[in-house]
């Protein structure tokens, strides 16, 4: 292929992917307007205009104040601007994460800039070098969500810093050393960096892609965080003392005590004050577990079946996060959640629902064997159901949160008779889904009888409401979502 050919090739994958990232939209990442195409220059993107030019400009204006009121909106941005690029269908990785390619609009609110085009990829770039992970740097792997990550760590020393990394260094000798797992150089955390935000830097820039955290869950930590946590020069957490290195471990255990509980049980708990027990009127709990699990269990090692749950699992917290659903624990193959407890939430049924259609996708795109695909992929059964519970903590030693009520007995009943691959929810599940959310359907599978609570009514989600469903002892055809209410099932 000649020169003109590839060009031209090139030229055409630019106009088709332009039009892709031209139906991108989200407070978060700038607005891409349309692009100018001629034979006389090089295609160009027609981005909004943005008045404050670059992150990077702002950083290096010695006449800007810096200070935690500027950075943790800033630092929020460019977290739920990359969490929905790396969501989107396809996968937009960003490439070149970087102050300079974040830009500051009139209100100082940050929006993700020049992402996505591959055609960088295809003539070499893969980023800006001090930037690029490690594994990129080696030429083990092209662009990730994880290496987008790695270059946020970097950032996180630009904005603290507020120079460039490895400043008056070699840079052909800095970038050997990032590469080099027995050297593993990085960028030291700025004495300017307190403690929660060093703790994030610190695990962004891990050399393992797997054991970064996701935007999904960076995003979760920063809107943890408040003005006074970012504040820049209110803390040292440069490593270079017990102390500074037990300030940073103070911090991540607080983070993840607030990963575990509610947020008011969490603080009690960090303050040495007694939890007391709590009643809720109304909130959903979700069941999953694993089809065929036994037999997964007696075909694997015990180590494959750890890492099974493992990815599996990892999906499901990401997941929880994306949709505010609150993660009450696992039990072996089992997944339990709630919603419209750890926070008020008028939709928390349409919650559970949309988070059990995601979690559904996500257990068939997982193997259960990573090193034999043929074993297939992981599938699931879901239940769900509407109604009160009393929340406590257990124990003193490994506290356990924990909720009690008939309506977890249901939720689990729901599961357990659901069928693989299917969302099964109660009558009162069901009224309140359609009153929150009109856009997910629903189809009655009859009446069935379920242990301890004899025959109840109970619908598939996500499956349209006229066609039959198979139900014990032969089938029975859809009941129409107006007749919910003549069961007795009170309005919530």
């Amino acid at each position: 292929m000649g020169k003109g050919d590839e060009y031209a090739r090139l030229k055409a994958d630019f106009i088709h992917e332009m039009r892709h990232l031209s139906k991108l939209r989200h407070p978060c990442i700038t607005t891409v307007m349309g692009a100018v195409i001629s034979n006389k220059s090089e295609p160009m993107l027609v981005m909004e205009y943005m008045d404050h030019g670059s992150l990077y400009d702002l950083l290096h204006n010695d006449s800007v104040v810096i200070d935690g009121e500027l950075v943790l909106p800033i630092l929020r941005d460019i977290a739920q601007g990359v969490r929905f690029l790396h969501a989107a269908n396809p996968q937009v990785i960003h490439g070149d994460l970087k102050a300079q390619n974040v830009l500051v609009d009139s209100k100082f609110r940050a929006k993700v800039a020049d992402f996505g085009l591959s055609q960088k990829k295809r003539v070499g770039a893969t980023g800006t070098p001090l930037w690029m992970a490690p594994e990129l740097l080696r030429g083990e792997s092209d662009n990730t969500d994880a290496s987008d990550v790695y270059s946020f760590g970097i950032m996180l020393y630009e904005v603290y810093s507020r120079k460039d990394p490895y400043e008056g260094e070699d840079h052909l000798q800095v970038l050997r050393a990032v590469a080099d797992t027995a050297v593993n150089k990085r960028p030291p955390v700025p004495m300017e960096c307190p403690p929660k935000v060093a703790s994030i830097m610190t695990d962004c820039l891990a050399g393992e892609p797997s054991q970064r955290p996701t935007f999904e869950e960076l995003d979760l930590r920063l809107r943890r965080l408040d003005v006074e946590n970012v504040e820049p020069g209110k803390a040292t957490a440069v490593f270079s003392s017990k102390r500074d290195l037990k300030d940073v471990m103070a911090a991540r255990n607080e983070e993840l005590l607030f990963d575990v509980f509610p947020r008011h049980v969490a603080e009690a708990l960090r303050d040495g004050r007694r939890v007391e027990a709590e009643a809720f009127d109304c909130v959903t709990i979700f069941f999953s577990d694993i089809v065929g699990y036994t037999t997964i269990s007696a075909n694997l090692t015990p180590k494959k079946v750890s890492e099974m749950l493992d990815r599996l699992y990892l999906k499901f917290d990401a997941l929880s996060s994306q949709h505010d659903v609150f993660k009450i624990e696992t039990i072996g193959d089992a997944y339990m959640a709630v919603t419209n407890l750890a926070s008020q939430q008028e939709d928390h049924v349409a919650r559970i629902a949309s988070f059990a259609m995601d979690a559904m996708t996500a257990a068939q795109d997982t193997l259960i064997d990573i090193d034999e695909p043929s074993k297939g992929y992981v599938n699931i059964r879901v239940g769900f159901h509407s109604g009160p519970i009393v929340a406590d903590v257990i124990g003193s030693r490994c506290p356990k949160y924990t909720l009690f009520g008939d309506t977890v007995n249901t939720a689990a009943r729901m599961e357990s008779n659901s069928l693989p691959g299917r969302i099964q929810c109660s009558d009162r599940s069901a009224e309140l889904l359609m009153a929150q959310s009109s856009e997910i359907p629903m189809a009655s599978r009859g009446k069935i009888n379920i242990k301890g609570k004899g025959e109840m009514y109970t619908y598939w989600v996500n499956e349209t409401p006229d066609e039959t469903i198979s139900v014990r002892g032969g089938t029975a055809p859809s009941r129409t979502l107006d007749a919910i209410s003549e069961n007795g099932v009170p309005a919530m």
